[in-house]
């Protein structure tokens, strides 16, 4: 199982429908679907989402979480508040041998493509 969260700036570039597009570039081969603000890769067994999610919840745990991020600036900090929104990408399929790791990584390399967009372990509280 494997989660990332992805902070985003108010002049980010991130769309779901352009994550949908780089996303298919980068799993040929997979079942790439898209519902609104979510985007589902698969093949098989084994899935991983991306959606982007904005609401006062979401702006609180971001408060809570951009500033304690090892190397975020307050000013940088206070830029992801003030969007109050987030990308999440999560599966809840196990891997315990690994095999969708790369994957995973592959996934988190489409976001970190995005301008104003920065990926965040949320366990680790540290910059992807």
């Amino acid at each position: 199982m494997y989660r990332a969260i992805g902070l985003l700036k108010p002049d980010t570039d991130f769309t779901v429908a352009e994550a949908e597009q780089r996303l298919a570039q980068a799993f040929p081969g997979f079942t790439i679907n898209r519902t609104a603000d979510r985007v589902d890769v698969a093949r098989g067994d084994w899935w991983i989402a991306l959606a982007r999610a904005a609401d006062e919840r979401v702006a609180q745990e971001i408060e809570g979480l951009a500033g304690h991020i090892a190397g975020v600036e307050p000013d940088e900090a206070a830029a992801y508040v003030a969007a109050g929104a987030r990308v999440e990408v999560w599966t809840d399929v196990p891997d315990p041998l690994m095999e969708h790791f790369n994957d995973y990584l592959k996934v988190i390399e489409v976001l970190k493509s995005f301008k104003g967009l920065l990926a965040v372990d949320p366990k680790e509280r540290g910059v992807l």
